[in-house]
């Protein structure tokens, strides 16, 4: 019987869609500078942000902070979420990063959360204790309570790295493919040969073959998606081609010359994505455009579980102290 309910649960997770990459784009376009510039873009972009923009409930400032702080003048940290999103139906985050960007030296890091990490769940209205569980499940319980996915998720993952969490981006998974696609592919090298589903899920529909190559969105989906081809390296290994394929989007992003790849990549975010920074903020962090191509890129270590019969990945403790003490120190909080 848990065999079959295991079983079950794995299918609904090959059915997400791993899209931890594309909740970058909207930073990539505008602090690398194109769409700063150009003006038909600024309006364009300047109308989708507005349209996205959303308030959190706990107001404008992160309970770890004593005062508001500013993209434009502070340290800031930045929770991407990635989410699974269907129809009236609560959502499950299925991608985290964490940034932290130091204003004075215009640096960022860049911490990836595996979905399936057990950690304990912050109910942000206090009315719940929900418990040890898959940090993705935060999401779903603030959806179920009023729509505050995105709160659930901040306050836990303020719970496990102890810094405040002062903006969040939230992308669905619909505009990825169209982002790789509108940006003409990015080039990555395929460790090994990768069979995966497409995004319809029909299953082996896509071949990888080892090597350096230029993958389209369908094909850049199922590269940060596989984790279960032979040497693919399960979840760590997924991590780390999450994390090349960002570094490739970065690369591409800093190098497009046509304003047309920019707006199409703009209009693939209309109604996929919200956030809580305003236009003029996430214009205010091109100020980090010189740190694109030296980003600290972190994954969190741990190892698989299945002693309760359910998955989990176990986090690293020391690793995780480790990270703390450096984003608290990139953010320069007090020890």
């Amino acid at each position: 019987m848990m065999g079959r309910i295991e079983q079950k649960k794995n299918i609904k997770k090959r059915n997400r869609k791993r899209i931890i990459v594309s909740i970058l784009v909207i930073f990539l376009l505008l602090i690398g500078g194109g769409v700063a510039y150009a003006t038909v873009l600024y309006q364009k972009f300047h109308n989708v942000a507005n349209t996205a923009h959303t308030n959190l409930a706990r107001g404008d400032k992160s309970d770890l902070r004593d005062v508001k702080v500013d993209p434009m003048n502070d340290n800031i940290s930045i929770l991407f979420i990635g989410v699974d999103k269907r129809k009236n139906e609560p959502s499950r985050s299925d991608a985290m990063i964490l940034a932290t960007f130091n204003h004075t030296n215009d640096s960022v890091k860049l911490v990836s959360i595996p979905r399936d990490s057990k950690v304990q769940i912050v109910d942000p209205t206090n009315q719940k204790n929900y418990g040890m569980t898959k940090i993705t499940h935060a999401h779903y319980y603030g959806d179920l309570n009023g729509d505050k996915g995105a709160d659930y998720t901040i306050a836990t993952v303020e719970h496990l790295f102890n810094i405040p969490v002062d903006y969040y981006v939230q992308v669905d998974f619909k505009a990825f493919t169209k982002i790789v696609n509108a940006l003409d592919g990015v080039e990555v090298n395929v460790p090994v040969k990768l069979v995966t589903q497409n995004s319809k899920d029909k299953k082996n529909a896509i071949v990888l073959n080892p090597g350096k190559q230029t993958l389209n969105g369908e094909q850049a989906l199922a590269f940060v998606r596989n984790r279960k081809s032979a040497g693919a390296g399960g979840d760590f290994g997924r991590g780390k081609r999450q994390m090349a394929l960002i570094k490739a989007i970065l690369h591409k992003s800093a190098n497009i010359s046509s304003i047309t790849k920019y707006g199409d990549v703009i209009d693939s975010l209309k109604g996929h994505f919200q956030t809580n920074l305003t236009f003029s903020q996430i214009l205010g962090l091109h100020n980090y455009a010189g740190s694109l191509s030296n980003i600290d890129m972190m994954q969190l270590k741990g190892t698989d579980d299945m002693s309760t019969g359910t998955y989990y990945f176990q986090l690293d403790q020391n690793y995780l102290e480790q990270v703390k003490s450096e984003l608290r120190d990139h953010l320069e909080l007090d020890k």
